[in-house]
């Protein structure tokens, strides 16, 4: 075997810049604005515009690509190439306005899913445009086998390269003590992976592509990784998902939501194992696929009805969201795509074809996803509110009013006059949906239900840089409609309490001490009993809850140890304020003290919540300081 001279490798990627420059240039803009942002994003305040770029410049491959191809298979001369090319860096500017352009954006995650859709109709684009409007089946095949393989190969090329650049450097850091900044490890891989990568990607594609419809040479091993992989593991999910058909209807249990994914996936790898396989089944000695697939697409059907069904069941119980309005369409999709299989159609375009269009379909108008998950939640909240009377006639009964003395400081609000109207459930179903309104469309179609401008209360808590967490203005609409902002936890085996020394004790006097230590422990990432490690004169000390009883905190080091027992101060707590959430507890109601002979310390809690289930309570969260003295 022959290898590539240097000047042929040289000659090859001159060739395909001259060939494909915009779409080499656009992943050279997206990897210098990626390594600009990872060296100097803390000196950055605001990010958007340079992840806007990166983003765009990242469209920019794939829509550059597709305006190149059409323009190499249509023969255009230079005008209406040109043409073609400012078209598509005309849709590229109008995308990058779409997308967030300040830090204080109140809602970016929409303007992100419409660019996943844009993303996922320029790449089925680049995969049937050149062959969109001709009756070259075997080309379009072709040519989406050189762009499946290409990809295989630059993907393993820039994986090699990236790996032994990494080994490198961590060579030259371990032999000669030379120091690597971190940031330089992800800067080598945006490089590979998006101008190497991109690079090397459009090196193959070729010239002439009508040439490719009279190429009948198809790979061996497609056809055994196809045959002897995909299909194996296709009928292996087909009988799983049988088999759980089958249990609905012998035990009458609905379906559950993520079967409905597990269908999505399932038909997705179906149509692509067929679709590698098309040619062979135009060989007579391989009669067999062309029946297989049509089997196939057959065999989808009972499980698109358990699709629909499961479906359904989740918006009639909670609204359209975006993920369902997706599932439903690709339902309805791959409906459409068995009953053309069954009616004896076998125009592969179809499949790529029909999913950009839908792609586009659903991107706008009042079909499309955005507003009609919009519209639907917010439908299911109004009906909810309605029916509890927080809202008559359009209006928010008892709404609770921002003054000067609370708008900067919510959590001084201990008082919801709406908060009896509603179950627990009812309760938890307001906060899901304004929790949803909020990551993915915003309040606009519900601001007229408030006497007060909302957003304003929103923006002066914005001015003032306290909404340092997700979801503050779901949290501002919730406590507006008279409603704590909180999740009520309505299993009747297991109660919460959670006490709050509230949010106005952020100056501690140390007086008298000699260290401070602040401690916090969530339960959702931290599952252990280990609070805190640190460090007095040199020796290691342990902050943990204990193995035996679960409301015992133990300090302890390898010569000593201190434990704060807490059950007194919760069933003191627990007397005074009664099983419920508490957030204006004194910071005195909030500590313990321990002393020997060689430390005094005092324990002081900002938060605690206990949970309690039918064997002992249990310490869930909990945050504060530990103060320690030394006696001489």
């Amino acid at each position: 075997m022959k290898l590539p001279s240097i000047q042929y490798l040289f000659k090859n990627a001159k060739n395909s810049f001259v060939r494909f420059p915009l779409t080499i240039l656009s992943s050279l803009v997206a990897v210098v604005i990626g390594i600009y942002l990872t060296e100097c994003h803390k000196s950055i305040d605001n990010i958007f515009p340079y992840i806007n770029i990166i983003l765009t410049s990242s469209l920019g491959i794939s829509l550059f690509f597709c305006a190149t191809i059409i323009s190499n298979k249509k023969k255009f001369d230079k005008k209406n190439n040109l043409l073609i090319h400012a078209f598509a860096a005309l849709i590229l500017v109008a995308i990058y306005f779409t997308l967030p352009s300040k830090e204080s954006t109140h809602n970016t995650t929409l303007p992100y899913i419409k660019y996943a859709l844009y993303s996922i109709t320029s790449h089925l684009l680049v995969s049937f445009i050149p062959f969109a409007f001709t009756q070259q089946l075997n080309g379009f095949w072709q040519y989406n086998k050189t762009l499946f393989i290409r990809f295989l190969t630059s993907t393993l090329y820039s994986g090699f390269i990236y790996v032994g650049l990494i080994l490198a450097l961590s060579a030259l850091n371990l032999l000669f003590d030379i120091k690597i900044h971190n940031e330089l490890y992800f800067d080598i891989w945006i490089t590979v992976a998006g101008f190497f990568n991109t690079w090397f990607f459009v090196s193959g594609i070729p010239q002439d592509l009508d040439e490719l419809e009279i190429n009948n040479e198809y790979p061996s091993g497609l056809k055994t990784f196809s045959q002897y992989v995909l299909l194996p593991l296709l009928a292996l999910y087909l009988i799983i998902l049988y088999a759980y058909g089958s249990k609905i209807l012998m035990l009458w249990d609905w379906p559950k939501g993520i079967v409905t994914y597990l269908i999505i996936c399932v038909s997705v790898l179906g149509i692509l194992t067929f679709l590698l396989l098309y040619p062979y089944g135009n060989q007579n000695e391989n009669s067999w696929i062309k029946k297989s697939s049509k089997a196939y697409y057959f065999a989808l059907i009972p499980l698109l009805v358990i699709l629909y069904i499961a479906i359904f069941m989740r918006i009639d119980d909670y609204g359209i969201t975006i993920n369902r309005y997706i599932i439903l369409i690709l339902g309805v999709w791959l409906t459409i795509l068995c009953l053309y299989t069954a009616i004896g159609k076998t125009n592969i375009k179809f499949i790529p074809t029909s999913l950009a269009l839908i792609a586009i379909f659903i991107s706008f108008g009042p079909w499309g996803m955005f507003s009609v998950s919009e519209k639907s939640q917010v439908k299911r909240l109004e009906k909810i509110l309605t029916q509890s009377k927080v809202l008559v006639k359009g209006k928010v009964q008892n709404e609770t009013i921002w003054g000067k003395e609370n708008i900067t400081n919510q959590y001084g609000i201990d008082k919801f006059a709406n908060e009896k109207l509603l179950s627990d459930s009812l309760h938890n179903e307001v906060k899901s949906i304004l929790d949803y309104l909020d990551d993915h469309h915003g309040f606009s179609l519900i601001r007229k239900w408030y006497k007060q401008n909302i957003d304003s209360i929103i923006s002066i808590k914005d001015n003032k840089k306290e909404n340092s967490y997700l979801n503050y203005e779901a949290e501002t609409y919730m406590r507006s409609l008279g409603l704590k902002y909180e999740h009520i936890y309505t299993d009747s085996k297991k109660l919460k309490l959670e006490y709050n020394a509230g949010y106005n004790n952020n100056i501690t006097e140390v007086t008298g001490y000699d260290y401070v230590i602040d401690f916090n422990k969530y339960n959702y990432n931290q599952p252990s009993n280990d609070i805190s490690t640190f460090k007095i004169d040199s020796i290691e000390y342990s902050f943990n809850i204990s193995e035996k009883n679960k409301l015992i905190l133990e300090l302890e080091s390898k010569s000593e140890k201190f434990a704060f027992d807490l059950n007194e101060l919760i069933n003191n707590l627990q007397k005074e304020y009664g099983e419920r959430t508490e957030s204006s507890i004194p910071i005195s109601k909030m500590q313990q003290s321990f002393s020997n002979d060689k430390f005094l310390i005092k324990l002081v809690l900002h938060s605690i919540t206990i949970g309690t289930s039918k064997k002992d309570p249990f310490i869930e969260n909990i945050t504060g300081k530990i103060f320690v003295k030394k006696k001489v």
